[in-house]
């Protein structure tokens, strides 16, 4: 029986937190794995083993606790909820590390995989990440690899390829490469216009490039049709098993907000094309320095069409 987060919402809500007992919620897993409640809304998540669990950090977002008990000598590790606001997001992660160690042969090698999982979800909720993205920013970040995977295609240092990736890190633009910087534009083939989200998403004092990407949600049997999941993937294997360009993608991904979930496989997407634009000084665009001072944030769709002088 696969343990989704729906059902494991209605497990913890069967519990009365009064009682401070512990629900165990799977039977054929490798390891045991139980649920309950710290406090009132503190939800915690208990994993029962005979086989030493090493020693795991808390992160931000989760207390995590390892023991050993007195009853008879089995390991424990809880990992608890401390960000109510996360319930959500905490859930998915609970459902996704008993589904992610299932598949183990024993219970060495499962510990082995819940403490991996763990790692990469810490540093997705350290970024405060409230759930799955949504289309639209799957769409986005689709779109972005995309573009990175044109690069590390055509030869770019991968190493060099991944830094210039500045969007998960909060830059303005979402490429800054030794040709200048390159904003990813995600719309549907029929879209006549781009929305451009900041007075800051143009703004730079060198030229650079408005890229639309042309992104569809398509059905699973369409020639050409992949998933966020797909489309991740191929990136990682143009980075040739390059340690240091590996874990900076991996980085870049949790703060966009992605990690290899199964619900990334379930949509397919099609790429029909791009379309390359030059942003200079005779650009249309809206930046700090031609709207009103009284103006302080903005944001403005672009008709398509009318890009055409400066298409590339």
């Amino acid at each position: 029986m696969k343990v989704t987060a729906e059902l494991l919402k209605k497990q913890w809500d069967s519990i009365s937190y009064h009682s401070g007992g512990f629900l165990r919620i799977d039977t054929e897993h490798p390891l045991e794995w139980y649920i309950g409640y710290q406090s009132i809304n503190q939800k915690s998540l208990l994993v029962i083993s005979d086989a030493d669990i090493g020693i795991v950090d808390s992160s931000k977002s989760m207390v995590v606790k390892r023991g050993r008990r007195e009853t008879d000598n089995r390991w424990t590790l809880t990992f608890d909820l401390l960000r109510n606001e996360q319930q959500g997001v905490f859930m998915n992660f609970c459902s996704d590390i008993i589904e992610y160690s299932r598949t183990a042969a024993n219970s060495e090698d499962a510990l082995d995989l819940v403490t991996k999982r763990y790692k990469q979800w810490s540093r997705l909720l350290e970024y405060q990440r409230k759930g799955l993205l949504d289309e639209n920013s799957q769409k986005g970040l689709i779109g972005e690899l995309i573009y990175l995977r044109k690069q590390l295609a055509r030869g770019m240092n991968v190493l060099v390829a991944i830094q210039g990736w500045s969007g998960p890190d909060g830059g303005d633009q979402d490429f800054i490469y030794s040709d200048g910087w390159h904003e990813i534009k995600a719309v549907g083939v029929s879209a006549a216009t781009v929305v451009i989200s900041s007075l800051e998403q143009l703004d730079n004092s060198n030229d650079g490039e408005l890229l639309i990407m042309r992104i569809d949600r398509c059905a699973p049997e369409k020639s050409g049709a992949f998933s966020l999941n797909n489309m991740v993937r191929t990136v990682f294997e143009l980075l040739n098993d390059d340690p240091d360009a590996v874990g900076l993608f991996e980085i870049k991904l949790n703060r966009y907000g992605y990690i290899d979930l199964p619900e990334y496989a379930e949509q397919r997407y099609f790429y029909t094309g791009s379309q390359a634009y030059r942003v200079d000084s005779t650009f249309p665009k809206l930046t700090r320095n031609n709207v009103p001072v009284q103006a302080v944030s903005a944001q403005y769709s672009l008709s398509i069409a009318g890009l055409k002088d400066w298409e590339r």
